[in-house]
């Protein structure tokens, strides 16, 4: 029959598709299992606790001859905070202006090098020049300014004496002018002349003053000359 066939020919196949499948892959039970990979395991490291580290003890630092903003500038530099910085003045008799930054630095309180503790504070005693600081009259920068100062006694000023007047001058004479061609003797020594209204001999050609405008006389050269105006040489001149 038709249909015994083609049903006996599907199932052959069938047993022949399983048999080549089943040969195909064959497995080996006794082969030996892979190793897995382990996975590395991490060692700890012991980690050092962290070391509390002691800020050395703050000192007072070399704070003298140096101006109050240099300390200043010193405390910050130090890391000291400027507020333990307290300021004074060197002299009793001296106030602190509210501006000091250039005043100079005599003495500090404690001292240079002093250990300072959390709550401790540095005063500096100021001058307005650094000459001052070795200045004192019992603290004081004026010794006028010392109760204990006293002063020199001075002499009492001597009363200056009456001024006394010179007796004045006997007035003097003037010697009368020789009256026209009258023979004197004149005041430098030459006798025999004639004189001029100051006392020299007359001598022709010379100039005459203001006082012999207008006299003749006898000049040294034996000849009468007249004081009179001369336009080519001076206005005035014995001739």
């Amino acid at each position: 029959m038709r249909f015994s066939r083609h049903f006996a020919s599907v199932v052959l196949l069938g047993v022949l598709a399983l048999t080549g499948c089943e040969d195909s892959s064959p497995t080996d039970d006794s082969a030996p299992a892979a190793p897995s990979a382990a996975a590395p395991t991490a060692s700890a490291t012991p980690t050092a606790a962290p070391t509390a580290t002691v800020a050395p003890d703050q000192v007072v630092p070399a704070l003298h001859s140096r101006t109050y903003a240099e300390a200043r500038a010193e405390f910050d530099r130090q890391d000291i905070s400027t507020a333990r910085l307290k300021a004074a003045a060197q002299h009793k008799d001296v106030t602190l202006p509210r501006n000091h930054d250039g005043w100079y630095i005599c003495d500090t309180s404690p001292g240079r090098g002093t250990r300072l503790t959390a709550d401790a504070t540095v005063t500096v005693r100021l001058a307005q020049d650094f000459s001052d600081c070795t200045t004192s009259f019992h603290g004081y920068l004026h010794q006028k300014n010392d109760p204990a100062y006293v002063p020199p006694r001075t002499a009492a000023p001597k009363p200056e004496p009456a001024a006394t007047r010179a007796p004045a001058p006997a007035p003097t004479k003037a010697a009368p002018k020789p009256a026209g061609g009258s023979m004197i003797t004149c005041s430098d020594g030459k006798p025999g002349f004639a004189c001029t209204s100051n006392g020299h001999p007359v001598v022709d050609g010379q100039f005459c003053a203001k006082a012999d405008r207008g006299r003749t006389l006898m000049a040294t050269n034996r000849t009468m000359v007249t004081c009179s105006y001369d336009p080519s040489i001076t206005p005035y001149r014995w001739q």
